[in-house]
């Protein structure tokens, strides 16, 4: 009994090992794929229409509200490809966002900002 379950436990290991190897693999984008989907997420987020908000606070200061993340992804060779301020749910949940998030490699995150790296 004890080397069945073994058994199949070890065939589970291996059926989900190749499953989401080939799963990373249609997640690869190429260079070209990569700026196409660099320029619609700019133009569907207005990222470069982006203005920071400011506000007044009691003491008479001026402080910046923070958006709720800023993403920013670089190439391999580290030059900024995108940097997104999201400031809505909405534009998280972005479909051309989230497959070029699922394309790159998660770095880190300090603050409010994720990093990460696209292998193009």
């Amino acid at each position: 009994m004890k080397r069945r379950l073994i058994l199949v436990i070890g065939i589970m290991v291996a059926i989900g090992a190749t499953v989401f190897a080939h799963t990373r693999e249609e997640a690869k984008l190429t260079r070209e794929e990569a700026h196409e989907l660099i320029g619609i997420i700019k133009k569907e987020l207005n990222v470069e229409a982006y203005e920071p908000n400011l506000i007044f606070l009691e003491d008479g200061t001026m402080e910046e509200v923070e958006p709720m993340r800023i993403i920013k992804i670089y190439d391999a060779h580290d030059v900024l490809l995108l940097e997104a301020p999201i400031t809505k749910l909405r534009q998280y949940k972005n479909k051309h966002l989230r497959k070029l998030l699922n394309a790159s490699d998660y770095l880190t995150e300090y603050g409010n900002t994720r990093y990460y790296r696209l292998d193009i």
